[in-house]
């Protein structure tokens, strides 16, 4: 039979919406952003980092003063780590674990100020550090650059997780080579348009509104590739630890992201059709005429199972749809819809079935029932339970109709009810006329009155309604103790070698 599925797509769309202008403020508390992007390793490999920042903080380790990060990536070892910060004078730093290079400008006048380091292990002086576009100073470290890669590049906080940026950021972008001082300063006042060649992470923080309710904007994307960053332990409403108003820059292109599911094919804003799982993008052209990147994430599935219900069921299980199952294993209901797909609800059940047959050989009862629990019951006495009879087997003292409950887990199941006659041939109420049983009704003593010669009475039982032996006597017939039977109407059965006989008597 064909099968025709049902096209459910659950879009998440990230669309970052950017305000143009919007930054990230920081504090020294826990704030960071963890991107995925592992960096540039080893001492080789020649990079740029450049920010926006814009702090009042005094870092002057003197001054009680605290370092603060703007970017750090690598691993925690004597030149392993890549960091950059603000420190001494309250100017840039460069460290690599256990030196560093200190510029002189100072930072923390609470203008916005656009910074850069830029690594090159050819050149005379390796490191450089720059400030609005101002060579700081340029030198080298006494120390080897060696970059691990244990720990992904983080913007405002070191990774030891000291150090952490007392202000905001902006505009954060990683080159994997060595810009030159009129590269770092023609394009410092511009949001990227197009995507320059070695630009290989690039962060705007445009996501949220300035000082406004943000609380959903957690994850802030990476404009150069696939290594988005997340807000960690930022309040994203109110004025700090929130995104706030960043410097005065030409806006550049956009990026969204598409989170899609489909049965059958994917439709893009553009009309790209994607018909396999993947990331795909595709270019548009935003409101300043720049590129707008979306990037989609979708997956193709040829079934949809949109709900998947584990349960048992006492001989049949009614699904939600009405229909009903018998056997054990996993079943599906579908779903149809109008765009011509189905979807499933998948079951996995246990269906427990229970044999309440009762077989009758003479006065005995047997269930078919061999390896779960039983109860046997009264029929004519509102089906209550004989004390005691949870086996298969049971013979009745006495007429009656009786039937079994058979019980497997939570399922039950009871039995037709069986008439069962005593042999009344076996009876002989004639013997009633040779002994008396008083008093009637009886408080705690009944007496049996008769002549040994002529009544040989083997045992004595009382029993109760539903023909339970509640005791058995074997001697002293004369006198029984019945006071720890409860209050309520009893069989006296006097078996002898002349017969058997019955006598009802009340206990009060």
């Amino acid at each position: 039979m064909k099968k025709i599925y049902l096209l459910i797509i659950t879009i998440n769309l990230s669309s970052f919406s950017y305000s143009q202008n919007i930054a990230l403020h920081f504090d020294s508390l826990n704030t960071h952003v963890q991107t995925t992007y592992s960096g540039i390793s080893g001492g080789t490999g020649a990079r740029t980092i450049e920010a926006w920042i814009k702090t009042t903080s005094n870092h002057v380790p003197s001054a009680s003063g605290k370092q603060g990060v703007i970017a750090d990536y690598g691993s925690f070892t004597t030149g392993g780590r890549f960091t950059f910060n603000v420190l001494f004078n309250n100017a840039l730093r460069i460290e690599v674990g256990g030196n560093g290079l200190s510029g002189t400008i100072s930072v923390n006048d609470g203008n916005w100020h656009h910074v850069a380091v830029v690594y090159n292990p050819s050149a005379t002086s390796e490191y450089s550090l720059y400030v609005d576009s101002v060579l700081d100073v340029a030198g080298n470290l006494t120390i080897t650059t060696n970059t691990g890669s244990l720990t992904n590049l983080r913007i405002g906080k070191r990774i030891d997780a000291a150090g952490g940026f007392r202000g905001s950021i902006d505009e954060v972008r990683f080159y994997n080579y060595a810009r030159t001082l009129a590269q770092v300063g023609a394009e410092r006042n511009d949001e990227y348009c197009t995507l320059p060649s070695g630009l290989v992470a690039y962060y705007k923080f445009n996501e949220g509104i300035a000082n406004g309710t943000n609380t959903g904007k957690t994850i802030t994307a990476d404009y150069a590739g696939n290594n988005d960053g997340t807000l960690t332990n930022f309040l994203l409403t109110g004025t700090t630890r929130n995104y706030v108003a960043g410097p005065t820059l030409t806006p550049g292109l956009n990026k969204s992201v598409v989170t899609a599911s489909t049965c059958v094919t994917y439709t893009s804003t553009s009309g790209k059709v994607f018909s396999s799982t993947g990331i795909y993008y595709d270019t548009l052209t935003n409101s300043v005429s720049c590129d707008s990147l979306v990037k989609y994430d979708i997956t193709v599935t040829s079934r949809i199972i949109t709900q998947s219900i584990t349960a048992n069921g006492c001989g049949t299980y009614v699904t939600q749809l009405g229909k009903i199952i018998s056997t054990s294993g996993t079943h599906y209901d579908t779903l149809s819809s109008v765009t011509g797909c189905d979807s499933l609800i998948e079951y996995i059940l246990t269906i427990t079935t229970n044999n309440s047959t009762v077989t009758q050989s003479g006065n005995t009862l047997t269930s078919s029932d061999t390896w779960e629990s039983h109860q046997w019951v009264d029929c004519n006495n509102g089906y209550s339970p004989i004390i005691g009879e949870t086996t298969r087997i049971y013979t009745p003292p006495i007429s009656g109709s009786y039937a079994c409950v058979v019980y497997r887990g939570t399922c039950y199941d009871t039995s037709t009810c069986t008439i069962i006659t005593i042999n009344n041939a076996s009876i002989n109420e004639n013997l009633r006329d040779l002994y008396q049983v008083y008093p009637n009704p009886v408080k705690n003593s009944l007496f049996i009155s008769y002549n040994a010669s002529d009544l040989r009475i083997q045992t004595i039982q009382i029993l109760d309604v539903t023909g339970k032996v509640m005791t058995v006597v074997n001697r002293n017939f004369n006198q029984i103790d019945i006071s720890e039977l409860a209050t309520g109407t009893y069989i006296l059965r006097l078996e002898t070698g002349s017969g058997i006989s019955t006598q009802r008597f009340i206990k009060e």
